[in-house]
């Protein structure tokens, strides 16, 4: 048998073992519950990562404290401390609802047990018996339903006490320890660190949330902005490309079609048109109409239609069915089955230019899968003043295409007449260059040309001393052809003459006229004097043949002055001249010969200008007196007239007019001379003394007699000086009647007749008497007496003195003495120097003369006596 001391030992060592067993079953549910805690701790610390909200956590973590002790009834409060209240986001009780306990002031809370936590920061496990002596003692009241336990811990964070955790029990079966407190307690900071991560979270979400909602918001503001800007890029670009359009295009169909095509990237225009108004501003056309219908829009007068309506207004709109109505029912549109097909909306915008409106830009739609807006409407007519400006310029640049093509047109074929007219102009000028140069009779070189070729003589003479000579030619009884025949046959008398001068000359020589019977010719290259002789011999020859002048014969002939050039010393005016200075010696030497000019000539014109020029300085009322002779009637001795004479005393020689009237009217003295005349003669009639009253002033003043005048042609050529005459007779004490004006037959011949005619019949009708002087001196042109108004013949002295011993004298004097007769001019003989010429003359039928047998001329003087007034002449 075991003893007992085995026994004990045993029992001592079953009893070890015992205690030792349920240590370590103590310590096995020690460790057991601790890992429970430490999951619990662990889910709870992983909550916050894998929970999605709030309630989701605060349902996991009344879970998790379930799995730790009885949690039937639990709940979570947290604390505002900005808004003082305190919030049960998670509330679970057995008999109190959620509803009534969400959300209270935290004032309302704080007497009650979570109060209480909330303000002591103290976990607190309270009993029944613990209640009520709290109660008792005023710390808490009553709030809620009383249960068996009530546990409740803080939620710190930090020293801060930001809610409560609490469970509690209405069981008696289900109390808590000290241990759960602690436990509790223990998975509050675990729950708070949990709230906060999750918070933390939550905030970060929120802030990732904001932020990604500011992207977003910064994104569509940013695509807003590229949208824009890339609409704004598109609207740039079709811009720029409009305005390119206006240099790009062919043609106006060409540059609406692609406006059409650049239109279409900004606003939906399949159905486009542009509309324009005509220039009158009358009518709208279409020059670029694009329709799905196929619609053509033609010209037409402006009616109540939506084109018309933005041309009225100046306006874009936007025109759908509602607007379309109202238009209609207020009138400003009418409904037109021409215009085609109604679209659903219309788009039309005012084409502008300088605030006046010439067109519009339209686009429509027919179907309702597309629409327009305002910022389309806005578009179209950003898009339009643009399109404007580019209308305009292509409007502007086809107008100007054509202006250049017409202007280069117009210029081509001004160009081409410009170049006829240029031909024609070189034609002109060579034809005014040759009528410049040429007589438009004869067609010979005129007085310019033959000056040119004179000039050109005289520098090669310079240069290769050689010597040339100038022939001048005046023709013999040209004026007479003229005058007598007419213009006609002067003319055919003057073409005869330059053809036989061509046969007189080498091809070489120069032939030209230089006045109306003034032929010159230039020998240029003249060997010696005798070659010019023979030219000057051969024209004298050719022109004594007989001219067939109207069928009949007429001669004539000519005098030729010779200048031969001289070196170092020639000009053209000087050699004209000289050469016109020997043709008129060889006239006075008796025509039909020539006379080379020499010193003894240029003597003759060194005084003849040397007397031109005393003529000019001389004192008229010193160096001039007046004379005058008696006119008679040759029947009864009757007195009928006074001649006024002229004499002009140069130093000791008192010279007659023979001498000096030809240099006076070469002086251009001439006309002053005669004024001067006419002048004094008055003056003399008011101042001549009584003793004389019986010779002169006596019978004019008594109307007794006439006075005559010789006068100067010059007076008749220049409407100056015949009206200066008019003037000076008309302040003559005389009256006209009594006034006879003489001119010198051979001046009249040398002057233009028709000119001369004019003026002798102005004189003729003021009443002037007029006289043909020194009738028969030369040829006697009987054209004198039939066609000027003469009144008076007066036959020249030399003429008159051949009668007493020349029948043929005496037979031309009985004819003009008829003529004179049957023209009843009276016949005036001058030089009635013997009675046997008187007689002859009386026997003639001539019936008026003067002359030294009659009475001599006598000078008229002032304040002298009667024997000094009739002195003779020296």
């Amino acid at each position: 048998m075991p003893s007992v001391d085995i026994i004990e030992s045993q029992q001592d060592t079953f009893a070890r073992q015992q205690k030792v067993i349920e240590r370590l079953k103590f310590l096995t549910h020690k460790y057991r519950q601790a890992e429970v805690v430490q999951k619990a701790l662990f889910r709870i610390s992983e909550l916050a990562a894998s929970v999605r909200d709030m309630n989701q956590l605060y349902a996991s973590v009344h879970s998790i404290i379930g799995e730790l002790m009885a949690a039937n009834n639990f709940y979570i409060c947290l604390y505002d401390a900005d808004s003082d209240t305190v919030e049960f986001p998670y509330f679970v009780d057995e008999y109190d609802s959620i509803d009534i306990v969400c959300r209270m002031p935290a004032e309302k809370l704080k007497r009650g047990m979570t109060g209480y936590v909330l303000r002591t920061g103290e976990p607190q496990l309270l009993t029944k018996e613990r209640f009520r002596e709290l109660e008792d003692s005023g710390e808490i009241d009553m709030m809620g339903s009383i249960g068996i336990d009530w546990l409740g811990v803080p939620l710190l964070s930090g020293e801060q006490v930001i809610g409560a955790m609490v469970v509690q029990s209405y069981k008696e079966t289900v109390r808590y320890s000290e241990h759960d407190l602690e436990l509790l307690m223990f998975v509050s900071q675990h729950v708070v660190n949990s709230l906060d991560r999750f918070r933390q979270r939550a905030l970060m979400q929120a802030e990732i949330k904001r932020q990604t909602a500011e992207l977003r918001i910064t994104n569509e503001d940013l695509l807003k902005e590229i949208t824009v800007r890339e609409k704004a890029e598109l609207q740039t670009s079709v811009l720029f490309a409009i305005s390119e359009l206006t240099n790009s295009s062919e043609d106006m169909h060409s540059f609406y079609s692609a406006l059409h095509r650049q239109i279409k990237k900004l606003v939906q225009a399949d159905n486009f048109y542009v509309a324009l108004l005509t220039e009158n501003g009358q009518q709208v056309y279409f020059p670029y109409y694009v329709d799905e219908n196929d619609h053509q829009a033609k010209q037409r007068r402006l009616r109540k239609g939506m084109t018309e309506y933005v041309l009225r207004h100046g306006k874009a709109i936007m025109i759908d069915h509602h607007e379309r109505e109202r238009l209609l029912a207020r009138g400003d549109i009418v409904s037109s089955g021409d215009l085609g097909a109604m679209p659903r909306q219309w788009l039309g915008s005012p084409l502008m230019l300088n605030g006046d409106v010439f067109g519009v830009l339209a686009v429509q739609i027919y179907d309702d899968e597309q629409t327009y807006n305002r910022d389309d409407l806005e578009l179209l007519n950003f898009v339009s003043q643009h399109v404007a400006v580019a209308i305009e310029r292509r409007r502007s640049a086809e107008k100007l295409a054509r202006a250049n093509i017409f202007l280069e047109k117009r210029i081509a074929e001004r160009t081409e007449e410009l170049v006829e007219e240029i031909e024609r102009r070189k034609k002109i000028e060579e034809r005014l260059y040759y009528d410049a140069h040429h007589d438009n009779l004869t067609g010979l070189p005129n007085r310019a040309m033959f000056t040119e070729r004179v000039s050109a003589a005289i520098s090669r003479q310079a240069k290769q001393k050689s010597r040339f000579a100038v022939l001048f030619i005046d023709l013999d009884r040209f004026k007479n052809i003229n005058d007598t025949l007419g213009h006609s046959a002067g003319d055919q008398f003057l073409l005869e003459v330059s053809q036989r001068l061509r046969a007189a000359v080498q091809q070489s020589d120069l032939i030209a006229r230089i006045g109306g019977d003034e032929f010159v010719i230039l020998i240029d290259k003249l060997r010696d004097i005798e070659q010019a002789k023979h030219v000057a011999e051969t024209i004298i020859e050719a022109m004594r043949e007989p001219f067939c002048l109207d069928d009949q014969e007429h001669f004539s002939g000519a005098s030729i002055g010779i200048a031969v050039s001289r070196p170092n010393k020639e000009s053209v005016d000087r050699l004209l001249r000289d050469a016109d200075a020997a043709m008129y010696e060889a006239k006075n030497g008796g025509r039909g010969q020539y006379v080379i000019f020499d010193e003894t000539i240029r003597h003759g014109l060194v005084a003849a200008v040397s007397k031109e020029s005393a003529l000019r300085s001389a004192q008229l009322h010193k160096d001039f007196k007046l004379w005058y002779q008696p006119i008679y009637n040759l029947d009864s001795n009757a007195l009928e007239g006074h001649e006024l004479l002229l004499r002009w005393k140069r130093g000791d020689e008192l010279l007659s007019p023979s001498s000096f009237i030809e240099s006076a009217e070469h002086s251009g003295a001439i006309v002053r001379i005669d004024l001067w005349v006419i002048a004094r003669c008055q003056q003399l009639l008011h101042e001549l003394p009584a003793d004389v009253d019986e010779t002169l002033a006596a019978d004019i003043s008594a109307q007794r007699c006439r006075i005559h005048f010789n006068l100067s042609t010059q007076h008749l050529l220049s409407y100056r000086y015949l009206k200066q005459l008019e003037e000076s007779l008309a302040a003559l004490s005389v009256p006209a009647h009594n006034i006879v004006l003489e001119f010198d037959e051979q001046s009249l011949l040398r002057c233009d007749g028709k000119r001369i005619l004019a003026g002798l019949r102005r004189l003729h009708d003021a009443g002037f008497k007029l006289a043909l002087d020194d009738f028969g001196r030369g040829s006697g042109p009987l054209q004198f007496i039939y066609n000027f108004p003469f009144d008076f013949i007066k036959l020249d002295r030399r003429f008159v003195s051949q009668t007493a011993n020349k029948a043929r004298a005496r037979a031309m004097v009985r004819h003009v003495v008829t003529l004179c007769e049957e023209l009843s001019i009276q016949l005036i003989a001058e030089g009635i120097e013997s009675k046997v010429l008187l007689k002859q003359l009386r026997g003639l039928g001539v019936h008026h003369g003067q002359g030294n047998l009659l009475s001599e001329p006598a000078c008229i003087e002032v304040n002298v006596t009667k024997r000094d007034v009739q002195g003779k002449a020296g």
